[in-house]
């Protein structure tokens, strides 16, 4: 990392060098499913920046959750700075034991903290039995576009030059396979979001 002590901290980068990605990814999570209106879970959030823009183009309530209490506290301080503090609400949890009633959210997503499931089939499990019928699943790493994915690979290597390395790392084969293989576990039907922006596991669970 460089030498900037800013650099090196995790809601920093969220902030600053993601930040364009995510009204992207919530605009293409939203339009294929049409889902506007319900609870959505944003597991793993981090400082909420994609439960934030999903709020923000949906009348959805979100519950951003993450095993941190850090970051649900600046969470909850982003939230404010949007304006939307009425419609997103931090939780402390994992992702594994999600505190959470059976079919209680219409849209489930996240982003980037996959890789860092420690039983990816019990995971799955629990984003299985939280999602409401008719309710869709988005888990993965996409960046939105190609475009931003390269913009944002210049400005991470230059700040980290192992950057490139951990992330094919993340995005390995047998990463990918572990992710399908969860998915098949839960029985229900998936599909994949595989290009140039990222990639998506897309969990649907009919009524």
């Amino acid at each position: 990392m460089g030498s900037d002590s800013k650099s090196q901290d995790f809601p920093y980068i969220a902030e600053h060098v993601f930040a364009p990605i995510y009204p992207v990814i919530a605009s293409q999570i939203i339009g294929p499913n049409g889902i506007r209106e319900g609870i959505c879970l944003d597991l793993g959030c981090g400082i909420a920046s994609l439960g934030i823009a999903i709020v923000e183009q949906t009348n959805i309530l979100v519950y951003a959750v993450d095993i941190s209490k850090k970051m649900c506290g600046l969470s909850k301080d982003k939230a404010a700075q949007h304006s939307v503090s009425g419609r997103l609400h931090p939780v402390v949890a994992d992702v594994h034991r999600l505190p959470f009633a059976d079919e209680c959210a219409n849209l489930v997503v996240s982003r980037g903290s996959v890789f860092f499931w420690k039983d990816l089939p019990a995971a799955f499990r629990e984003v299985v039995r939280v999602l409401a019928p008719e309710g869709e699943a988005w888990v993965g790493g996409g960046f939105g576009t190609a475009k931003l994915r390269r913009q944002i690979s210049k400005i991470m290597v230059s700040m980290n030059s192992d950057w490139h390395e951990s992330a094919k790392e993340r995005l390995s084969s047998e990463n990918m396979q572990a992710m399908l293989e969860a998915c098949r576990q839960t029985g229900l039907p998936f599909h994949t979001v595989n290009d140039d922006s990222g990639f998506w596991v897309v969990i649907n669970k009919k009524g």
